[in-house]
């Protein structure tokens, strides 16, 4: 990793400290995590490499913090970014990868929910948890003042949250006429000040944009995160051959499938009939997957899992009788030792 890509990575720290944590860190030495910041920038811009590895060598064994990352964000295609919004803190991070890690390259404050937990009926002014996609931008002029200069509308309730029963909708990203609005007043929407939603808007593309709603962060080592990545892309990619193969040897395409699979087709063994008519008239499939991003869904036990896994893709498949682009979401679990796929949702047909 350059030392520049580094020093990012050491900002992304920075920023949690400024916005959420008192500058109160400071050694023996009597030197802060900003003091050192300031002296790693200087040594990089003027491009004493050698100098800057030992610093900031000595940033990571004062700091161990700098060394973690938040596990909401597993990956990340080229150019990409998430929404990671801390419902709790009411901050929402912007995230992005590079040199194979993610990093937090904006911090704005936000104001979520009135009431604490996550969303499950109509009114209970609540802001939802979970993995959610922009569908939708609606310009100011077309909104009550009271949603500032515009609107992002999230996909809530989201095909898992429908599974829960989970009621309520018009959950959205929007701006606010007031700025001096008090915290946590929303009656489940993740509201900023306009300016901040103007500079965030460039970070969002309808559909792509993973929004990560969660009580509040959590942060890991990057060794976890990088194995949960590299076991997911494997996961994803043999899954994707099975079904290529699955005209020639459906049962392996089975086997990606939990036997608790949340479907329209009722369970595990409707829709298993299902795939088994569809299968027949294939002769062959092709399927190309592009713009992959891996998330983690903040919240604990749901359906019984630890953790439940949200990877998103643009779905180009062929076939003998028929050709579609979609945008999918597979929701993946670990039963045992082996991924397991719990849920399929497709965001937007083309």
């Amino acid at each position: 990793m350059n030392y520049l890509n580094k020093f990012f990575r050491l900002l992304s720290i920075l920023i949690i400290f400024k916005f959420i944590i008192p500058p109160i860190f400071a050694w023996g030495d009597s030197l802060s995590l900003y003091d050192y910041a300031e002296k790693l920038k200087k040594l990089v811009l003027q491009k004493k490499y050698k100098e800057a590895k030992k610093l900031l060598e000595k940033i990571e064994e004062k700091y161990p913090i700098v060394k973690t990352y938040i596990e909401h964000v597993i990956y990340l295609s080229k150019n990409n970014y998430a929404l990671v919004v801390d419902k709790k803190n009411e901050y929402l991070y912007v995230i992005t990868q590079r040199n194979g890690l993610p990093i937090i390259v904006r911090i704005y404050p936000c104001i979520t929910g009135k009431r604490p937990g996550d969303k499950f009926r109509e009114g209970d002014q609540k802001t939802p948890e979970g993995v959610y996609y922009p569908i939708k931008y609606i310009p100011g002029y077309r909104l009550s003042p009271i949603y500032g200069i515009g609107a992002y509308v999230l996909n809530y309730p989201n095909y898992l949250d429908k599974y829960l029963g989970k009621g309520g909708h018009g959950i959205w990203i929007h701006g606010t006429n007031n700025p001096n609005r008090p915290p946590h007043s929303s009656n489940g929407c993740v509201v900023l000040k306009n300016k901040y939603l103007k500079k965030l808007k460039k970070y969002i593309k309808l559909y792509e944009t993973p929004v990560i709603i969660v009580e509040g962060i959590k942060k890991g080592p990057a060794k976890n995160l990088l194995k949960e990545r590299k076991e997911l892309l494997e996961f994803l990619l043999a899954w994707k051959n099975a079904w290529e193969n699955s005209p020639k040897d459906i049962e392996t395409y089975f086997s990606f499938y939990s036997k608790h699979l949340i479907t329209p087709y009722g369970n595990y063994k409707a829709w298993k009939k299902h795939k088994l008519r569809v299968t027949k008239q294939k002769k062959w499939i092709k399927v190309n997957l592009s713009d992959i991003q891996i998330l983690k869904d903040g919240r604990f036990n749901l359906f019984g899992y630890k953790n439940i896994y949200a990877i998103s893709f643009w779905q180009h498949y062929m076939s003998n009788n028929y050709n579609s682009t979609d945008r999918k979401v597979l929701y993946v679990v670990k039963e045992g030792n082996k991924w397991k796929i719990l849920a399929e949702e497709i965001l937007l047909e083309k």
